[in-house]
């Protein structure tokens, strides 16, 4: 294993050996907790992750909480109180909650979902400490605003699955959004989109076993988003120990 602490956001570099590629908790580790809770972002710091990714979003209240959906229940978000979330189901935490449990544990990718978050999140993020956090958004806007309002936060571009021109060929995005790393759909990792792109790459969301161990050994992929976290760091550890036998046998005796 490393010997010293990896993942760190503003660490990303463009050309990553295995050893030092982000395992990325996608919502946690999840399974036997549900996602985007806190009993998930506990299950991800004890295995081990290198940063936990969860989504914020605003209740028609203003409060930022912790869920990927628009909706809750067939009722949007923006449109009720954040008290009337709580119900059987493990209610989303807010994002100061969230931030209190892993301060000092774990380093965050937060996804902005959606507009208009940025003024209050950055605050958060400055006393939680900027340099443990990566900030990303699919909405260029919403990158470019947060990189204006902390210039040394780690803000990153989501590019989705679709293969449209602006996700095949992100580089204009990228510079007018002043991202400085690119989050890219797994599906666009072999279609020459990282050959074109000089920043550092993470990839999401990799699940299946070849697909882990191909991004992980992928010099180009600086992190790896999973909903497998104990997978990807077992395979991550397989590499490393095949890399250092592989040495091992080449050096001269």
């Amino acid at each position: 294993m490393a010997t010293e602490p990896i993942g760190l956001p503003r660490a990303f570099r463009r050309t990553t050996p295995p050893a030092e590629t982000a395992i990325v908790a996608h919502r946690g580790a999840w399974g036997v907790a549900a996602e985007n809770t806190l009993a998930a972002f506990e299950n991800a710091i004890n295995l081990g992750a290198d940063m936990i990714e969860f989504d914020v979003r605003r209740t028609g209240d203003g409060r930022l909480v912790v869920h990927h959906d628009p909706d809750r229940d067939g009722l949007p978000l923006s449109g009720i109180r954040a008290t009337a979330l709580d119900g059987p189901q493990a209610p989303p935490p807010r994002l100061c909650e969230v931030l209190d449990l892993v301060r000092g544990r774990i380093q965050i990718d937060i996804e902005l979902k959606e507009r208009g978050c940025v003024p209050d999140v950055i605050p958060l993020l400055r006393s939680f400490g900027l340099e443990r956090c990566l900030l990303t958004s699919f909405h260029d806007d919403v990158v470019a605003a947060a990189k204006a309002a902390a210039p040394t936060l780690t803000v990153g571009l989501l590019i989705g699955r679709y293969r449209r021109a602006s996700e095949l060929f992100p580089g204009r995005r990228l510079a007018t959004a002043r991202a400085d790393v690119l989050v890219i759909h797994d599906r666009l990792v072999d279609i020459g989109v990282l050959r074109r792109i000089r920043l550092p790459c993470l990839v999401w969301t990799v699940n299946a076993p070849g697909r882990l161990t191909r991004n992980l050994a992928d010099p180009r992929v600086a992190g790896v988003i999973t909903d497998l976290p104990q997978a990807a760091l077992e395979a991550r550890r397989t590499l490393e120990g095949s890399l250092s036998r592989r040495t091992a046998s080449a050096a001269p005796s």
